[in-house]
């Protein structure tokens, strides 16, 4: 193993750290974070989880599927200003907000069918990572 991949290993453990933080003091795990609360952008997450993936192989299920749990919740890391858009809708839905309009509720759907086809398309990502 070369210097210079232990080093890259070694950012990616740190990448990674910083994002479990991140995940660990969320207490709603709703449909919706600001993406702002992300130490690293989506893209160095998905890079380090990808090269971890790589170097633990199939030796730690527990940590393999953490980590493909990880990989598919940052679908629900979305632009700051939507995220108020989807708690409004989700307080509407429930009956909790009346003064909701039927126009936030479909915006709130929108953006949360965006993020679950997001969370689709991540999966499906990794299990051809993977295989």
């Amino acid at each position: 193993m070369t210097e210079q991949h232990i080093d890259k290993i070694q950012a990616a453990e740190q990448i990674l750290n910083d994002y479990g933080k991140i995940l660990a003091n969320i207490t709603d795990m709703g449909y919706a974070h600001p993406v702002s609360l992300l130490p690293h952008t989506k893209d160095q997450i998905k890079d380090a989880i990808q090269l971890i993936l790589k170097e633990i192989g199939d030796e730690n299920k527990d940590l393999r599927n953490s980590l493909f749990e990880a990989y598919v919740v940052l679908a629900k890391f979305i632009p700051d200003e939507d995220v108020g858009i989807v708690e409004d809708g989700q307080t509407a839905i429930t009956g909790e907000a009346s003064d909701t309009s039927v126009e936030d509720v479909d915006n709130a759907a929108k953006l949360i069918n965006s993020i679950k086809l997001e969370m689709e398309s991540l999966t499906e990502d990794l299990k051809i990572f993977l295989s």
